[in-house]
């Protein structure tokens, strides 16, 4: 396969365009290995860790397969930021982890952490909807790539990570290939889980 049709189906995967440092990551076979000792975050600071790893399964939480904690998904995303992820999006993203703990204390009156699951959401829904509205005015030309918001970088870091996962790939997707005969008209609910 070509580099440029692996991009392609990436960016698919995630719903849209995916950033060159993601894309690199995936394809340079970016992952979480075993583990033999307790992780250290080595871009993360602990409390960043925390945090990423809140916000990431709140994202993608645990149903009937593993959800990002799971998944390992901080992890993942500390190593992105460590091997891959260009200096202004790194920065981008640690200065994005500490407005929102800062704006949530301002706004709450406690750290993000410290807040019931509701108001996580709550926060969260309000941090897609500018996602959103950002990814609107790219497509309208009215904004940059280059600034991206934080969620659109936490949000494609934690998809990107999970679905790249022993649990993403071979237990929330389907995972044995069957070759049959072409069916282009089967509901979902017959299938239940996309293919990986």
């Amino acid at each position: 396969m070509e580099r440029r049709e692996a991009l392609k189906r990436i960016g698919v995967l995630m719903g849209g365009a995916v950033s060159l440092s993601t894309a690199s990551g995936i394809l340079g076979g970016c992952k979480v290995g075993p583990r033999s000792e307790p992780f250290v975050p080595k871009t993360l600071t602990a409390e960043q860790n925390e945090l990423v790893t809140t916000i990431s399964e709140l994202i993608i939480p645990e149903t009937d397969t593993g959800g990002a904690k799971a998944a390992r998904v901080n992890e993942f995303i500390d190593k992105m930021l460590t091997d891959w992820v260009e200096d202004d999006d790194k920065q981008r993203f640690l200065s994005g982890l500490d407005q929102l703990e800062s704006s949530t204390i301002a706004s709450e009156g406690s750290g993000f952490l410290e807040l019931a699951e509701t108001d996580q959401i709550r926060i969260l829904e309000s941090l897609e909807a500018k996602r959103a509205q950002w990814r609107e005015a790219v497509g309208e030309g009215t904004a940059s790539r280059e600034e991206r918001p934080f969620f659109e970088m936490m949000r494609e870091l934690t998809i990107a990570g999970y679905y790249t996962s022993e649990i993403g790939a071979s237990q929330e997707l389907k995972y044995e290939i069957i070759f049959t005969s072409y069916e282009g008209d089967v509901p979902y609910e017959e299938i239940g889980r996309a293919w990986s």
